[in-house]
């Protein structure tokens, strides 16, 4: 009995670490199916003279393995004599799977279900899951008609019977034993490499080409990396050839590169390693290529970027100092601007305003013509004719001296007003004993009436207001609407001071935000990984360099001379991607520079061309000459508009002060402008050669490819696809992993 027991428990033991291995071993894929599986599995129906039953084989696959779909039609015989015209069959609708047709329907020998014989004849599909989950495949359809007997007139009878619908469940790839430059092929793949000549020069265009051939859908194929230190990389167009004629969905992709050669010599392709997961052992492999060698010959159209040692960019000397980017304007800075304008143009117009009113006046007819007017226009005694002489006089002094009627009433006041408005004392006592007259010939009695006659009095009417007129706009300079004891140009001069004084706010509170720069962030000595990384270049360790760079642009984003460098670095260690991003950034924070352009000139057409142009705008300069123009040409428009008369003078005045603010005005568009075409937002780099879709899918038609560093402006994103713009004006879809983003946290417009 313990010899029993003891067998009894090693047999469990081996059986339980049977079954731990077998959960522990990854799931392989079962064989394809032969032509006929579906029918060593269906269950007939007698009742049909037509029997329909549809199967899937294996129901467990990978993500991009292939399923079997088979269909299989059995006819009695029964139904074959009475069947006049072919069935109809409408196929299942799929989601989340891609199907293609494998070879044609097969028939296979008579089989006997149930004692009886059927003619089987069956139909196969090849479907690929995209995505992992559990899919359902629906019922087929399948429509037939009968004859009710042997007659050739015979009607027919229309049958309709559907097939068993299907479950699929689709796995993710494992990501035990996942190459990192894996990009999603399944299959069983073979890759080879060709060049179009053996022979190049340097700048000519030499193709290459890379076939990936075998088992799987191979339509769904990435692009392979390709980045050579001899030449530049630009991806071309794709072939896709599909074979489905046989149990197993197989064919070809070949992918164009077109190699630009930098230096001559003797050059070596090396082994394309191109890795995807093989589902049928459910492990990831590689397809290699054999090298290849072409000889380039010397050439001029294009410069060698070889990283020779003796040729390293020089660095830039540490001013440890951040500039505020032309694209970045602050917002105390535009809002200083717009009140600067804004007060500067209201301060105009109401100089304009007032001047205009004042020439609307000088519009009313002289007061000498509506005196004889009136004195022409009275029949009546002479005392009525005195009484409204004065009365229109008065009314016509108060319109020329810009004071209410009311104001001139008592004597002392209309000799204060007169003397005010600069009419001499000989023309004021003039004006006052006429006034006095016509007040003693219309309110007086017979014994104080004047010995003067009504035309006398009205001639000396005239000639009052004669004076007036001219003494009151010969002496124009004194303001008509001063307060008492207040200056000639006192308001002139205090609108003009509000002027600048708006001009030294509006531009000191942004100057003022520039200065005060944030402080970089703590946690690493910033000098300390400078010093580093610069013995590391000298030291022509250009990664290591490359890295502590980027680590202290990560803290001083803005530091211009830490991106130059960084740039440097890069682009010596051959990093293109991280050369693009550092010195299109810092371009577009010091667009003027020189040196900084001249980096920009290196890199290829893609990184600085079109979109990626950087014009060299300096926009802050601009706004602030724009604001001071704007305001000079304010002051000297308010200026002009202060005087009551129009003189040559005045009229220069006007034309320099428009001018200074049409030429303000050209500026500042000028800065709006570089603005824009400075701002990096929603500009991204190409981080590997990818080729552009129509669609965002990976077997839509290509429109053209990328090439690593090129510059282009995100349109739109949609889910892992991202609609981009090139540099050379086309559109098209890229997955989104392919891209870095020029600036951080900067999104699609």
């Amino acid at each position: 009995m313990r010899l029993r027991a003891i067998v009894l428990a090693a047999c469990n033991v081996t059986l339980s670490l049977a079954m731990l291995m077998l959960m522990l071993t990854p799931t392989r894929a079962v064989a394809q199916p032969s032509p006929t599986a579906v029918l060593d599995r269906v269950r007939v129906n007698a009742s049909r003279a037509i029997d329909f039953h549809a199967a899937a084989f294996p129901d467990t696959v990978y993500v991009g393995q292939q399923v079997t779909y088979q269909v299989a039609v059995l006819l009695s015989a029964d139904a074959r004599s009475r069947l006049r015209r072919d069935p109809e069959f409408r196929p299942p609708e799929l989601r989340g799977l891609l199907s293609y047709e494998l070879g044609t329907p097969r028939r296979v020998p008579a089989r006997e279900y149930s004692g009886r014989q059927y003619e089987a004849h069956v139909f196969q599909r090849a479907l690929f899951g995209i995505a992992p989950g559990r899919l359902m495949v629906p019922s087929p359809q399948l429509t037939y008609f009968l004859s009710q007997s042997s007659s050739y007139f015979s009607r027919e009878e229309r049958n309709v019977v559907h097939a068993e619908s299907a479950q699929l469940v689709v796995m993710p790839l494992p990501e035990e034993g996942r190459p990192t430059d894996f990009s999603g092929a399944v299959g069983v793949l073979e890759a080879r490499a060709r060049f179009d000549a053996t022979a190049a020069r340097v700048g000519d265009p030499l193709m290459l080409t890379i076939r990936l051939e075998g088992t799987g859908n191979v339509k769904l194929l990435p692009r392979p990396t390709v980045e050579l230190p001899w030449a530049s990389v630009v991806a071309g167009s794709e072939r896709v050839q599909i074979d489905s004629s046989g149990a197993l969905v197989r064919g070809m992709k070949e992918f164009d590169f077109i190699l630009t050669p930098t230096r001559p010599g003797a050059v070596v392709l090396p082994v394309i390693r191109y890795s995807y997961f093989n589902p049928y052992r459910a492990a990831y492999e590689w397809a290699e290529s054999t090298p290849a060698d072409v000889q380039v010959a010397d050439g001029s159209l294009a410069a060698s970027t070889g990283n020779d040692e003796s040729t390293s960019l020089p660095l830039r000397s540490w001013q440890v100092e951040e500039r505020r980017a032309g694209y970045d304007v602050p917002v105390g800075w535009r809002l200083g601007l717009l009140g600067v304008w804004g007060g500067a143009v209201l301060l105009a117009f109401g100089a304009w305003w007032r001047r205009h009113r004042l020439e609307h006046r000088d519009e009313i007819s002289p007061v000498a013509v509506v005196v004889a007017r009136v004195a022409d226009e009275q029949d009546g005694s002479p005392g009525a004719v005195a009484r409204d002489l004065r009365r229109t006089l008065l009314q016509q002094l108060a319109t020329r001296l810009g004071v209410p009627p009311n104001a001139l009433v008592v004597r002392a006041d209309v000799e204060r007003v007169l003397r005010r408005r600069g009419v001499t004392r000989a023309s004021t006592r003039e004006v006052l004993s006429v006034l006095d007259a016509l007040a003693a010939e219309g309110f007086g009695d017979s014994m104080h009436r004047s010995s003067d006659t009504g035309s006398a009095l009205r001639s000396h009417a005239e000639k009052a207001a004669e004076l007036v007129a001219a003494e009151a706009v010969a002496n124009g300079r004194v303001r008509l609407w001063r307060r008492r004891g207040a200056s000639g140009g006192s308001t002139g001069a205090s609108r003009t001071g509000l002027l600048f004084l708006a001009l030294a706010v509006g531009l000191g509170a942004p100057v003022a935000h520039l200065i005060a720069q944030p402080a970089p962030a703590s946690g690493t000595d910033v000098a300390l990984v400078v010093r580093e990384a610069t013995a590391a270049y000298e030291a022509r360790r250009y990664g290591a360099a490359s890295e502590r760079f980027a680590e202290v642009v990560a803290q001083r984003p803005r530091d211009v001379d830490l991106l130059v460098n960084w740039g440097a670095a890069a682009w010596s260690a051959g990093d293109t991607v991280s050369a693009v991003i550092a010195w299109q950034r810092a371009a577009r924070l010091e667009p003027i520079s020189a040196d900084v352009q001249e980096r920009l000139a290196l890199l290829p057409p893609g990184a600085r061309g079109g979109i990626a142009e950087v014009p060299m705008v300096p926009v802050y300069p601009l706004f602030t000459t724009a604001s001071v123009l704007w305001v000079l040409g304010a002051a000297v428009l308010i200026v002009a508009w202060s005087r009551t008369t129009v003189s040559d003078r005045g009229l220069m005045r006007v034309s320099v002060g428009g001018a200074l603010m049409l030429v303000a005005a050209a500026l500042a568009v000028s800065g709006w402008w570089g603005s824009r075409a400075l701002d990096p937002q929603g500009l991204a780099v190409v981080r590997r050669p990818e080729a552009m879709r129509v669609q965002p899918a990976s077997d839509a038609n290509t429109a053209g490819g990328l090439a690593t560093g090129d510059i282009v402006r995100l349109a739109a994103v949609q889910e892992q696809w991202a609609r981009v713009e090139h540099a050379d004006g086309r559109f098209g879809w890229v997955p989104a992993e392919r891209l870095s983003l020029l600036v951080p946290n900067a999104t699609a417009r």
